[in-house]
């Protein structure tokens, strides 16, 4: 098919909600199987996800646009993909170390995933574009439990549960850039703030959390007591709390991090509460209860558990949501028009953009993203522009031409980046005629 030389397109502005459905899924380690918990309504949604039989699934994750989750299974010491809109596994298995425990981490940008293996000491590195292994192993420290990303992508950090330390992964090289941090008795796992200062690490036998400071990597608090058997925690999307899932003693602890002190030394769940994340619309905090069979919702507001149970599968593990992508301290995109054109010349593609930077003085900088991945990070001191180059062996082939083709009808999508390194809710930009 032959293409004209010159095609001509404008682009528009659409404010709107977070890109993913407030969905919640649930690993259930005994039936091998996800649940999808509805958030608006608290309410277990159509069929169980059915994963391979002998899976034993435990950690997932989600990748930034909320279409897929890998999820770990340790039955089979390998990870499988499922496809969110679909709701079914499209690919079974990919490999990874021997024995992963349920730690897992989909990059910022969405391209890569990593996964402690908790017998190999090891970190395996999963391309999410072809879903095959790039790095079979990165070694840890021993036993490696859980893992998080500074909000830029740019370090891992690694819980190793039988050495009491803590690992950091440079992701440009992978690559240990540092080997060891100690911290408390037997950690497991870890969360990092929202502007990337610090970690904070459950240890399960010390019963306690140990706050690390990433800019020196060296431990600021070694110890916030807590309650009996610490394992999950997640912090909430504002920075100011932490919330500890003790598995023993079957409650909840809440830290400000402002003071790094304990706040709410108890709030009741179920039985071995264990996975914990924050909604998408940042307001509550659901606990898995592994011998409950159940998901509690607590208030963040108010510290109290407002639905006690939310009936899943068999020993439930952990809960992923769509990774949060907004911000209410950010000042929201304001409504503005956006153009740009594609242009064909000399058997190249090149997609040209341009609009107005934001009012808000203090955005820094936006971030681009097509096909689930981010294509650009832009400053937004001056007027803003974009150019995406395609360079195919042969313009007029059928291949290239379908990846045009894509170009042309994928939604784009903007977000802001303020001085905070936190990030406003998605603008979708959606290509017309003009």
């Amino acid at each position: 098919m032959r293409l004209v030389q010159s095609i001509f397109f404008s682009f528009v502005c659409i404010t709107g909600s977070l890109y993913a459905a407030p969905f919640g899924y649930v690993t259930n380690n005994g039936s091998d199987t996800i649940s999808i918990i509805d958030t608006a309504t608290n309410t277990v949604v159509g069929s169980p996800i059915a994963l391979p039989v002998g899976s034993g699934p435990i950690g997932i994750a989600i990748t930034p646009g909320g279409k897929f989750a890998y999820v770990v299974n340790e039955g089979l010491a390998s990870v499988c993909v499922v496809d969110l809109t679909t709701n079914t596994v499209i690919v079974p298995s990919i490999t990874v170390g021997t024995d992963p425990d349920g730690g897992i981490a989909i990059t910022p940008n969405g391209k890569f995933a990593y996964v402690p293996s908790d017998v190999s000491n090891n970190v395996t590195v999963i391309d999410t574009t072809t879903n095959t292994v790039t790095v079979p192993s990165i070694l840890v420290g021993t036993n490696p439990e859980g893992i998080a990303f500074t909000p830029d992508g740019k370090f891992a950090y690694v819980t190793n549960n039988g050495s009491n330390d803590v690992s950091v992964i440079d992701t440009s090289t992978n690559t240990v850039t540092v080997p060891s941090i100690p911290v408390g008795t037997a950690p497991i796992g870890i969360a990092i703030t929202p502007d990337g200062k610090f970690a904070y690490v459950t240890n399960e036998v010390s019963n306690d959390v140990t706050v690390i400071d990433t800019s020196t990597n060296t431990v600021t608090v070694p110890s916030i007591p807590v309650g009996t058997d610490p394992l999950g925690i997640a912090i909430t999307f504002d920075g100011k709390f932490a919330y500890v899932t003790n598995s023993l003693s079957n409650d909840v602890t809440v830290i400000a991090t402002s003071t790094n002190t304990v706040i709410v030394p108890s709030i009741p769940v179920g039985v071995i509460p264990l996975g914990i994340a924050i909604s998408p619309d940042g307001k509550f905090a659901y606990v898995v209860n592994q011998n409950s069979n159940n998901v509690s919702v607590i208030d963040i507001s108010t510290n109290t558990v407002v639905v006690p149970s939310i009936l899943v599968g068999l020993s439930p593990q952990y809960i992923a949501f769509a990774p949060h992508q907004g911000n209410s301290n950010l000042t929201p995109f304001p409504p503005f028009q956006f153009s740009g054109k594609i242009l064909h010349q000399h058997g190249k593609f090149k997609l040209k953009s341009q609009w107005l930077p934001s009012v808000s003085t203090d955005v820094i900088s936006y971030e681009i993203f097509a096909f689930d991945q981010l294509l650009a990070i832009v400053p937004s001191n001056a007027p803003l522009v974009f150019e995406k180059p395609l360079h195919p062996q042969d313009p007029f082939s059928h291949h290239w031409f379908r990846k045009y083709q894509k170009y042309l009808h994928e939604k784009y999508k903007v977000r802001a980046v303020n001085s905070s390194n936190q990030r406003s809710e998605f603008v979708f930009l959606d290509v017309v005629p003009e």
